[in-house]
């Protein structure tokens, strides 16, 4: 049988901007996405002889049946395809799960990605990316999630922002969950501000201005909601700041904090993040930029 194998990295949001409910349910925003050389889940696709489509995962917390984004993703590539339905996929899980990192929609993007590479290209990149909106808001970045991109719409209209900077980066994951669909649904659960800028200068400031600037207008309409409810990513925060981050924020839906840094850390800051905070945290990062 064929396997085909891809390593599916995570992202970041720099900014995400909440401008209004859609007619449909969904929200319009705008949202820079930073790809992360680390951590990434490994997918392996399995054709096989027998019809359906079935995933096994090393993690606990993700399901196994029509509920996986990668079984959905799958299933919308084979109708699209017209194509049946036979494969088996494996999930190796290192990007913590509903952390805000896109750990499923970069794993629904790649068996999307090899999928099409299986059935010998027969979707063209334009009919793919439909594909991949139809799956979940964040999917069609992790189509092509090597460089940054600015996402409109529902968060799938891209535009790829080539890389002027690696931005030096410290995360800290908290091993619990928060799901997109809540930080939406409590968007005005805490009182928000408006972002200081617009997405469009936000994109300007990364490819052009000063890490500083670039600092002071990050924005995440969805973290006052996050933090109203989970006293911990303050807590984070204000540890990240204490550490020398020019600016802290929650990546997505969270509750997963970033710090972004002109330079790294002490050494020892995991052991700091454990001093403090307790065995409950994953640390990614340490200040390393893109490898």
């Amino acid at each position: 049988m064929q396997v085909f194998r891809a390593e599916t990295p995570a992202k970041i949001n720099l900014f995400l901007d909440v401008l209004g409910r859609r007619d449909d349910g969904y929200h319009e925003i705008a949202t820079f996405f930073y790809p992360l050389p680390a951590p990434t889940d490994t997918i392996e696709v399995e054709v096989v002889d027998r019809a359906g489509v079935t995933v096994v995962c090393d993690h606990p917390a993700v399901p196994d049946d029509a509920e996986n984004i990668c079984i959905r993703a799958a299933r919308a590539y084979a109708a699209a395809a017209g194509v049946p339905a036979s494969w088996r996929i494996a999930i190796e899980k290192r990007i913590p799960v509903a952390a805000g990192l896109g750990g499923g929609s970069s794993d629904a993007g790649a068996v999307l990605r090899l999928l099409n590479r299986a059935c010998g290209g027969v979707l063209n990149p334009q009919e793919l990316l439909r594909v991949a909106a139809t799956v979940g808001a964040d999917v069609p970045f992790f189509l092509g999630p090597s460089v940054p991109a600015l996402g409109t719409g529902t968060g799938t209209t891209l535009a790829p922002v080539p890389f002027r900077r690696d931005l030096c980066l410290v995360l800290l994951a908290p091993e619990f969950p928060v799901s997109a669909a809540w930080a939406y649904a409590n968007l005005d659960r805490a009182p928000r501000p408006a972002a200081r800028v617009s997405a469009a200068k936000f994109v300007e400031t990364f490819s052009g201005g000063t890490l500083q600037a670039l600092a002071a207008q990050m924005y995440n309409a969805l973290e006052f909601a996050v933090g109203d409810k989970f006293p911990l990513v303050g807590l984070l925060r204000e540890f990240l700041d204490g550490e020398g981050a020019l600016a802290t924020h929650v990546s997505g839906s969270g509750p997963t904090v970033f710090g972004i840094f002109a330079e790294p850390p002490a050494p020892g800051l995991a052991e700091r993040v454990g001093a403090v905070f307790g065995s409950e945290l994953t640390v990614l990062g340490e200040g390393g930029g893109r490898r």
